[in-house]
């Protein structure tokens, strides 16, 4: 899908908010829905582009889980490459990540779950391939404290792009606000940056990448 057509879809994008979750880019996200209002999300999102946005909760939304608690303004976007229905109204979905937007603003909907504008990011390129060369370095240097994480490590370098940072940061960005700040990155380089940190301070205590 083109980003024109990211940035067309996504100026009417429903949403499903999840407590402390951070849909990253280059991932697959399995969701197992219950809830009428996101039963009745993915029966739209299927009968549509199968788009919808995953959007993280703010700390304090149980008062308000019911109606519309705050949110992180960055959003992962996926499109459901998987459906498994069952007779009760129940589904299992599998998401896998097409792009990430920001909220411009709620819209008015009549709809039980939440509608957004969302503005694609753009993602700047600039320095990204001696970035990314950097890291492959650093990713084989982690491989070699272990035997056994080498021909991992060697697998992982043969990644294309943004592939190589986009396996490692789930593994290695543990917290919350790390994994929003790489989701929301402006730039490309920005993201391979914050892998490198985290792998460099593995290497600094001796951990493997499997280790990570």
């Amino acid at each position: 899908m083109e980003e024109f057509q990211h940035e067309e879809l996504c100026r009417e994008l429903p949403l499903f908010p999840l407590p402390r979750t951070v849909f990253l880019p280059g991932s697959t996200l399995p969701l197992h829905v219950f809830e009428e209002r996101y039963r009745a999300l993915v029966n739209h999102c299927l009968q549509g582009d199968r788009l919808m946005g995953v959007a993280t909760l703010r700390p304090g939304f149980e008062e308000s889980y019911d109606g519309s608690p705050e949110l992180f303004p960055e959003v992962g976007v996926g499109q459901i490459v998987g459906h498994q229905p069952f007779p009760d109204g129940r589904s299992n979905i599998v998401l896998r990540f097409v792009t990430r937007v920001t909220i411009a603003r709620e819209l008015p909907t009549s709809e039980p779950f939440r509608i957004v504008e969302g503005l694609v990011l753009p993602a700047d390129p600039a320095g990204l391939e001696p970035a990314l060369a950097a890291l492959r370095v650093l990713v084989l240097q982690v491989g070699t404290i272990n035997p056994d994480a080498g021909e991992e490590a060697r697998g992982l370098v043969g990644l294309p792009g943004m592939e190589l940072p986009d396996a490692l940061a789930p593994r290695l960005l543990e917290s919350i606000d790390e994994q929003r700040a790489y989701l929301g990155a402006p730039r490309l380089v920005d993201r391979v940056a914050m892998v490198q940190d985290h792998l460099a301070r593995f290497l600094l205590h001796g951990q493997t990448v499997g280790d990570a």
